[in-house]
């Protein structure tokens, strides 16, 4: 049986609108029923205070989006300590059908995959799409409740976790990007 799917999106948020409209048909074609989870915003973040941020890499703040971001991923993986789950952010395309024994034999996957420009190559992207299971899921809820200063992105929580607990397979989900468009989440440069 499919684990449910689950996309993380900002309902008035123009740009995530955009991206969502570009990816839902793909996993709708294949069968895919889409959830949606109105992501944790700067602006809602307030009723969220559990986790402990310190600098990234000991140097750089996080912004209110990175921040946002995490808050919307932990709140997906509490919901994913009752029942598994298939996360994706609003800008994952899905680009084949994903075997549905593949959710049988593992506890965590990564689909996500992105194409670095600059480098001209396909690197992972951990958050993009990524399957949990409530084992996995309580283990990361858990890790993350008790770190006393997080230093690092969602994405390389995710990343770590899948290392340990999971597998890797990132043909299945891209993101898209349109640099006329833009994102939803800003950086400090490093």
């Amino acid at each position: 049986m499919r684990p449910e799917v689950w996309m993380i999106q900002i309902p008035d948020n123009p740009i995530s609108m955009y991206y969502r409209g570009r990816v839902e048909q793909s996993w709708w074609d294949h069968g895919y029923h889409i959830n949606y989870f109105n992501a944790v915003t700067p602006e809602t973040m307030s009723k969220f205070k559990f986790l402990n941020f310190d600098k990234k890499r000991g140097t750089i703040e996080f912004t209110p989006t990175e921040k946002a971001v995490w808050y919307s991923h932990v709140e997906m993986w509490a919901r994913a300590r009752r029942r598994p789950i298939l996360i994706i952010e609003h800008d994952a395309m899905l680009l084949k059908p994903i075997p549905d024994e593949l959710f049988h034999q593992h506890q965590m996957i990564v689909f996500g995959k992105t194409y670095n420009e600059e480098h001209g190559i396909y690197q992972k992207l951990p958050g993009l799409a990524y399957y949990l299971t409530p084992t996995i899921a309580r283990k990361m809820v858990n890790g993350i409740k008790l770190t006393k200063r997080i230093q690092w992105n969602s994405d390389a929580s995710i990343h770590k976790t899948c290392n340990d607990h999971g597998e890797w397979m990132i043909d299945y989900v891209m993101q898209i990007k349109n640099s006329n468009v833009g994102t939803t989440i800003d950086h400090n440069p490093l």
